[in-house]
């Protein structure tokens, strides 16, 4: 009997532990999430032009930025006026960002068409994002524009000025400049191969000697003349022709 109260008393125990000790299901794992690669943020083709001022020409070049950048072809794609304004030789304002100061003194320090001159001027362009800049200065007391190209860090050898008149306005400069530069950039078509290095080879064959018959050879006709000579020299060396000669005559029996 106490074996059997045993027993029973296991039982219940395994019974009532058994859906404690089981009824929790594992923590899950945590999920490992491959990480995306960040897709290439497109960069926009440089477009525009930007008017730039030197030393002087603060007066004129606003006017000639004001038409151009109202000319929707030579607009550049992202620039503000504050931007537009230091381009054109007015001082950043007080507080103004570091890229407007930095702009200022990059603008300060071109003098004109030396190699230093260029070299900020490209960098200028670039960091705007625009095609040329239009470059403004005073010349002969009279203000003259010119572009700049980044991409071979030259100067244009055109020369723009304003319209004849008591003010200064660009009506004309800026037709001229939108005919010119208002369209997109043209890539030059790839240069195909020389035809040299794409016509078709010609095949040479040649043909293999044509054999000729054994009577039309040299040997043959050699040979068969040794022949001849040797057969004539036996038939003299054994010819009967002399008293002393014996004669064999071979009788058969009958």
């Amino acid at each position: 009997m106490r074996r059997v109260a045993l027993l029973v008393r296991l039982v219940l125990a395994v019974t009532v532990v058994s859906p404690a000790a089981f009824a929790q299901d594992p923590a899950p794992l945590p999920s490992v999430t491959a990480a995306q690669p960040s897709a290439p943020v497109p960069v926009s083709a440089p477009r525009g032009l930007a008017v730039v001022a030197l030393g002087g020409a603060t007066d004129a070049a606003w006017p000639l930025a004001q038409v151009v950048y109202g000319t929707p072809v030579l607009r550049p794609a992202a620039l503000d006026e504050a931007h537009a304004r230091i381009l054109c030789g007015e001082p950043a304002p007080a507080g103004a960002p570091p890229d407007m100061r930095d702009l200022a003194e990059s603008l300060a320090a071109v003098k004109g068409e030396d190699a230093p001159s260029r070299m900020l001027l490209g960098e200028m362009a670039r960091r705007l994002n625009v095609r040329a800049l239009l470059v403004v200065r005073v010349e002969a007391g009279r203000p003259v524009a010119r572009v700049f190209l980044p991409d071979t860090g030259a100067f244009d050898a055109a020369a723009y000025g304003p319209d004849a008149g008591p003010t200064i306005s660009w009506v004309a400069a800026s037709q001229s400049l939108a005919r010119t530069y208002g369209g997109e950039p043209t890539v030059p078509p790839p240069t195909s191969a020389p035809a040299l290095a794409t016509h078709e080879e010609l095949l040479i064959t040649v043909p293999p000697p044509k054999s000729k018959a054994f009577y039309e050879s040299g040997w043959f006709w050699g040979a068969l003349g040794a022949a001849a000579f040797a057969g004539g020299a036996i038939f003299f060396a054994t010819r009967d022709n002399g008293e002393s000669t014996i004669h064999l005559q071979m009788q058969v029996p009958h």
